[in-house]
């Protein structure tokens, strides 16, 4: 009985994963890239699945890479597991309380850390991701809990062998140039969905093209 239990919880977990996923590779590339520049870091918290990766037509082209757009993935192939911590670092206070010295205003500050583990015919490495609390742009927008913390940040460390988190063997893409870069940013989309990605600009400032990025959406609890 508790099995069958057990098995009713993964399947009612796994149901809106692959409604989502389905959805994503039906969807337009530049609405899925969108990212939302107003999403604090702790939208991003909780427990995501990888549900779609992504080259862009540009980067396939100079790479001489025969795929673009939104590429399928092998079911449960990585998960990640993100949160926000606040950072208190900057003033050595406990509540990570931060002063913008520009704007004499106080904002709390977070860092993210997140852990991303994939299936097993992938790899058995266990990646940590960090993005420090000044790897957002540098901008306090009001007086409350992660209003510092928004939109896209660069990752300050990606613990993993291979820095592109396997994507040329998830996805099945053959490119020494993906497998040669590392992953570079993170964000939340405008439709909700978590982005890992690598860009050859800085996407922390502005919207510009994304290289490739793995999608992934969100395991409601």
């Amino acid at each position: 009985m508790k099995k069958f239990l057990s098995l009713l919880l993964i399947l009612a977990l796994m149901i809106p994963v692959m409604v989502s996923a389905e959805s994503i590779l039906d969807a337009d590339p530049a609405d899925v890239l969108d990212f939302d520049r107003e999403a604090p870091v702790t939208d991003w918290v909780g427990t995501w699945v990888l549900a779609a990766a992504y080259i862009g037509e540009e980067y396939a082209d100079d790479c001489d890479i025969d795929v673009s757009g939104l590429i399928a993935v092998p079911e449960n192939a990585a998960t990640i597991v993100v949160d926000a911590v606040l950072d208190a670092s900057a003033t050595g206070s406990p509540d990570g309380v931060m002063v913008d010295m520009a704007q004499y205003i106080h904002a709390h500050v977070y860092d993210m850390e997140a852990t991303l583990t994939f299936s097993a015919d992938i790899t058995d490495d266990v990646v940590s991701l960090k993005l420090p609390w000044d790897g957002w742009l540098y901008t306090v927008r009001g007086e409350q809990d992660g209003d510092f913390n928004m939109g896209v940040g660069k990752l300050s460390k990606v613990g993993a062998q291979d820095k592109s988190l396997y994507f040329t063997k998830i996805t099945g893409v053959k490119s020494d140039d993906i497998d040669d870069e590392n992953v570079k940013y993170m964000g939340l989309s405008k439709a909700g969905q978590l982005i890992i990605c690598y860009s050859e600009e800085n996407l922390v400032k502005k919207d510009v093209d994304v290289a490739f990025a793995f999608i992934f959406v969100k395991v409601e609890e």
